[in-house]
């Protein structure tokens, strides 16, 4: 048989197979965008150079951290979707150079610190509560690039209801408690390992009942055998951190109202530790001969999480052109957070002949293996529309906080991060605390005094927008605005409130509080639009004025036994400015 006969062979044979062989139809599609933004901040510290406020420090005796901060930044997000078929479908979504600096070379995992995390350290995340992730790529001297796979899941549709399998998206009402972080402007967003039931019944009235069912697993103490062996101690299953959760909402067509239930639970082993602090090493546990040094040494306190959520929402549509959402969140139950604060460590000469105030650790919880929690937060947004162009968009809220750090009962949480209200208040951390000299060394302090989300406030904000028509000028741009907003907050429990007496057991230490419970009041003003209908532009600059939570006092300065800590000076906040200018390409 000639090479031709055999090639013609082949063919036919190929031919008869591919026609009796089923055709899949596989619809594929992505979408996404590319961010770019510059940044621009100054004295987000909120303290200047002062000579003299931290008496004899040679490193900083102003208490002045630092200026200036600028940079650049970028992230490339797409959305994959295939769908096999009418019933079965694919999700994804990736992140390459996700916020990476530019010029730099090492991309950090987004960490919050939050006591609401069980009672494990849980993996770097993209936000705490439970929230899990990737570290944000791997380090692009490797090799590896900068790739993070933040979330794939499946939907199977059915005749009772929509399944959702795999690492997925969470978001309720306003966002305060889950928050997906789908604007264009946010930076972390929650996922969690989830499996999902969704089922809705519509009503004669056309109106329509959703109902749904969850079920997490927020946090895994097992590994898997055929990868990791079984040649260690392997946790139990109980030590898991488990949700289940419920989701009920009724919607009509000028309003929707409902609600997310959710039950966390862990059996923690009771009194072991959670982590490691800092002991002053009195009985020379490292064998070295020396009784004053800090060492790591096992602490925190184990016990068992079990925590409930309700989480009501509602939104009114008003006229059409009016809306109404508010969101209101209680958290309780008992958890052991594990938390142990390092010891005072007086490790110079100058501090010779001084009793250290506290040689051990501060651990959570103070007594037993658990803390109470009772938690409470909320959020109004008001928004109005006019034909002429105007916008306004009202928010306020309230997040509580904790004027007992050290009790047995956990009051304050904090928004999900991605709920913002302002240029830089609630978005960076602003803020010094004050420099504590003990013995002649700095041991405490120069940290911010609020952090980079909603916590410990209650706040109010107004912004108007409105739009103009430039076409005629410049036919490719859609949606120009020009905005200003105003801010302001006051904190219902102290940032700060450091009982030195408390904390040591020693009379007639000094305490240092916040001069008030104000945060004082930010003006931002913003221009946006969109070019070719798919280019995004938004620029926003803004001024802080910082009240007086960011104005520290020593309640009681000439109270001082023996000397241990010596006199503490303040300097009062000064203003802050940024600016912000974001594109961003839709596809």
């Amino acid at each position: 048989m000639s090479l031709r006969q055999i090639n013609v062979c082949v063919s036919i044979l190929l031919s008869l197979l591919l026609a009796t062989s089923p055709v899949f139809a596989i619809d594929f599609s992505a979408h996404g965008y590319y961010r770019t933004r510059l940044e621009y901040t100054h004295d987000l510290d909120l303290q200047r150079p002062n000579t003299g406020i931290v008496p004899n420090d040679p490193d900083n005796d102003s208490n002045d951290r630092f200026g200036t901060l600028a940079f650049g930044q970028q992230r490339f997000r797409i959305n994959p979707h295939i769908k096999l078929n009418d019933h079965i479908s694919l999700h994804g979504q990736i992140d390459f150079l996700d916020n990476l600096l530019f010029g730099q070379s090492e991309v950090a995992g987004l960490q919050i610190s939050n006591p609401v995390t069980g009672t494990l350290a849980l993996p770097d995340a993209n936000g705490p509560f439970g929230v899990i992730g990737t570290t944000g790529g791997d380090v692009l001297g490797a090799g590896g690039g900068n790739v993070n796979v933040r979330r794939v899941y499946a939907d199977v549709l059915t005749s009772a209801g929509k399944f959702r399998i795999g690492r997925q998206p969470s978001h309720w009402g306003l966002g305060i408690l889950t928050n997906d972080g789908e604007d264009f402007d946010s930076d972390f967003g929650d996922s969690f390992d989830r499996i999902l039931y969704l089922a809705g019944l519509d009503l004669k009235n056309g109106d329509r009942i959703n109902f749904g069912l969850s079920y997490d697993f927020a946090f895994e103490a097992q590994r898997d055998p055929s990868i990791g062996g079984l040649d260690q101690g392997v946790d139990s299953n109980w030590n898991d951190s488990l949700q289940a959760g419920l989701i009920l909402l009724y919607q009509s067509e000028n309003f929707e109202i409902g609600t997310f239930g959710a039950f966390r639970f862990r059996d923690g082993d009771d009194g072991a530790t959670t982590t490691t602090a800092t002991f002053i090493d009195t009985a020379d546990a490292d064998g070295d001969g020396d009784v004053t040094e800090g060492i790591e040494l096992p602490a925190g306190i184990d016990g068992d999480t079990k925590i409930y959520s309700v989480d009501l929402y509602a939104k009114f549509n008003i006229a059409r052109n009016y809306r109404l959402a508010f969101e209101a969140v209680f958290i309780g139950g008992k958890l052991a957070p594990g938390i142990a604060i390092d010891a005072v460590i007086l490790d110079d000469a100058a501090q010779a002949g001084l009793q250290n105030p506290l040689p051990n650790p501060i651990t959570l919880p103070l007594t037993g293996t658990q803390n109470n929690v009772a938690i409470f937060m909320a959020a109004l947004e008001a928004d109005a529309w006019w034909n002429f162009g105007g916008e306004l968009h009202l928010q306020g809220g309230f997040a509580g906080g904790d004027s007992s750090p050290l009790s047995q009962r956990i009051t304050q949480l904090g928004f999900r991060p991605d709920y913002d209200v302002a240029l830089m208040m609630f978005d960076v951390p602003l803020g010094t605390s004050p420099a504590i000299r003990v013995g002649g060394i700095t041991e405490l302090g120069r940290k911010p005094v609020s952090p980079n989300y909603i916590n410990n406030a209650i706040y109010a904000a107004l912004q108007y927008k409105h739009e103009f028509d430039i076409t005629s000028g410049v036919p490719w741009a859609d949606d120009f605005k020009v905005g200003a907003k105003v801010i302001t907050a006051w904190a219902p429990s102290r940032n700060l409130d450091i009982d030195f007496a408390e904390i040591t057991g020693v009379a007639g230490l000094p305490r240092v509080v916040n001069q008030s419970k104000w945060y004082g009041f930010e003006v931002d003003l913003s221009v946006e639009a969109t070019f070719f209908e798919f280019l995004h532009w938004y620029t926003v600059a803004g001024v802080l004025f910082p009240g007086g939570v960011y104005d520290i006092k020593n309640d009681d300065i000439a109270s001082n036994a023996g000397g241990i800590i010596n006199a503490i000076l303040f300097d009062n906040a000064n203003i802050a400015v940024a600016a912000k200018t974001q594109f961003v390409f839709e596809f």
